[in-house]
C-alpha cells in the first residue's frame, strides 16, 4: 500500500518547463547564443546545472554556473508568478492528506527556484513533510537519489512510495528508488511515458478522482492498469454510457429537433444564414445544441457546431462526441467549417458520426440528410503530442 507520495515540482505541480524554456533562451541571449528550444529537451528534469551547462557546452561555451543559475533565475521569477498551478494540485494534495499520507517534495531544481514556484502556486514549505531540492544531493536524476533521500526522510521505504512525475529522468529516477511511478502527459508523449517504465499514466492530478483513505487512493491507482473500458475521442478517454433506453433513432431525432430549434435563435445579421447544430455526449447521451453567433468583427463569430461543444462542455467537463447534427438552409447541407472541425476533432472518434440536413429534412417534409464520418470531413487532425493515445 502506499503510504507516501513524492512529488517533482515542474510539470507536475507548475507548469513551468514553457517558463524556464523562455528564460533560459532569454539568457542565453544575453551572452550571444541563439539557442532552440530542443536543445533543451535532453536535460529536462536533470536539474539547473545540466539544464544550463549542458546546453552551453552544445554551442562551445563554458559557463560559470553559479552567475548563469542566477541570472536564469532573475529571469524566471519574472515570468513564473502568473502561471498559477497545475489543475487539481490542491484538491489532489488535500485528499492525500485527508487520507492520511505523508508528502515530499523532491525537485532537481534549486531551493530558490522551488521557493519562486510554491509562492506562484499558493503553497509552503509546510505543505510537506520534507523538501529536498537539488543541493541536497551529488547525483541527480535519472539516478534515483532524490527519490531515495525523500523517501528515507520521511521515515518510508521508497517501496511504499509513490513518484509522481512528468520527466523521461525522473520516471528513470523514480524506477531505480524502487517506487512505484505515476507519470503525468504534460512533458512527453505517452509511448515515450510507457518506455521509460511508469506505472501509471494520467494527463494530471486533475485526472484523479476524489479519495478519503489509502485503500480508496489504491484502487484509483490499480484501476487504471491493465485493461481500459474508457474509449478515446481525439484528446481524452470517456467512459461510454450504455445504449439510451429511447434508442439510438429515437435520440437522433431528439438532436434534430434541437438542433433545428437553436437555428431559430441564431444571430446572423449580416450573412442572414443561420445555423443550428446539436452534439451527442457519449458519456451521458444527453444532447447539447448551440447555433451562430455573428459579430461585426467577423473572426469574433462562433459557429454553431462551437456552440454546440461549449454548451456541452460546460456542463459535463471533458466530453465525448458520438454524434454531430447540423442543420442549415443549403442543399445538399454544408458541412463544418475548417476551424470547428478542427475543436471537434479534440472531442471526437475518427468514426464519430456527423448528420448534415437541411431545414425541411428536420422539419420531417422530405428534404436532405447526409451522413460522413468524422474521419471523412478531417482525415489528419492535429493533437497536441502529449495528449495523442
Amino acid at each position: 500500500m502506499i503510504e507516501g507520495i513524492l512529488f517533482d515540482m515542474d510539470g507536475v505541480l507548475i507548469d513551468s518547463e514553457p517558463v524556464i524554456l523562455h528564460a533560459a533562451m532569454t539568457y542565453f541571449e544575453t551572452i550571444g547564443i541563439k539557442t532552440q528550444p530542443e536543445d533543451y529537451i535532453p536535460f529536462i528534469g536533470a536539474g539547473d546545472r545540466k539544464f544550463l551547462c549542458g546546453v552551453a557546452e552544445k554551442y562551445g561555451k563554458k559557463l560559470n554556473f553559479e552567475e548563469a543559475r542566477d541570472a536564469l533565475f532573475a529571469l524566471y521569477a519574472e515570468y513564473a508568478n502568473d502561471r498559477g498551478p497545475m489543475d487539481g494540485v490542491h484538491r489532489f494534495i488535500k485528499n492525500a492528506r485527508k487520507s492520511g499520507m505523508k508528502l515530499a517534495l523532491a525537485t532537481s531544481a534549486a531551493r530558490a527556484k522551488a521557493e519562486i514556484n510554491l509562492k506562484a502556486i499558493g503553497l509552503e514549505d509546510s505543505d510537506f513533510d520534507c523538501m529536498v531540492t537539488g543541493e541536497s544531493i551529488k547525483r541527480n536524476k535519472p539516478n534515483p537519489d532524490i527519490y531515495q533521500l525523500a523517501a528515507l526522510s520521511m521515515g518510508l521505504p521508497p517501496q511504499e512510495c509513490l513518484v509522481v512525475e512528468d520527466a523521461i529522468n525522473g520516471i528513470k529516477a523514480g524506477k531505480s528508488a524502487g517506487s512505484s511511478v505515476c507519470a503525468l502527459t504534460t512533458t512527453f508523449t505517452i509511448p515515450e511515458i510507457e518506455e521509460a517504465g511508469a506505472d501509471y499514466i494520467f494527463t494530471s492530478l486533475d485526472a484523479f478522482e476524489d479519495f478519503s483513505t489509502k485503500e480508496e487512493f489504491d484502487a484509483i491507482l490499480h484501476a487504471s492498469i491493465g485493461s481500459d473500458d474508457r474509449t478515446v475521442y481525439g484528446a481524452n478517454k470517456i467512459l461510454k454510457a450504455p445504449k439510451a433506453i429511447m434508442g439510438d433513432e429515437a435520440l437522433l431525432k431528439i438532436a434534430f429537433d434541437q438542433a433545428l430549434e437553436a437555428r431559430k435563435n441564431a444571430y446572423s445579421p449580416y450573412s442572414k444564414y443561420q445555423v443550428g447544430a446539436a452534439v451527442i455526449s457519449s458519456a451521458t447521451n444527453r444532447v447539447y445544441s448551440g447555433c451562430n453567433v455573428e459579430n461585426s468583427s467577423y473572426g469574433a463569430t462562433i459557429c454553431a457546431e462551437r456552440n454546440a461543444i461549449l454548451n456541452a462542455i460546460t456542463s459535463e467537463g471533458t466530453i465525448g462526441i458520438a454524434a454531430l447534427v447540423v442543420v442549415s438552409e443549403d442543399a445538399p447541407p454544408a458541412p463544418p467549417c475548417a476551424q470547428c472541425l478542427q475543436v471537434l476533432a479534440e472531442f471526437s472518434r475518427p468514426d464519430t458520426v456527423v448528420h448534415l440536413v437541411d431545414v425541411a429534412f428536420a422539419e420531417g417534409r422530405g428534404g436532405t440528410h447526409t451522413q460522413y464520418l468524422f474521419k471523412d470531413l478531417l482525415p489528419h487532425p492535429f493533437i497536441f503530442p502529449s495528449m495523442r493515445q
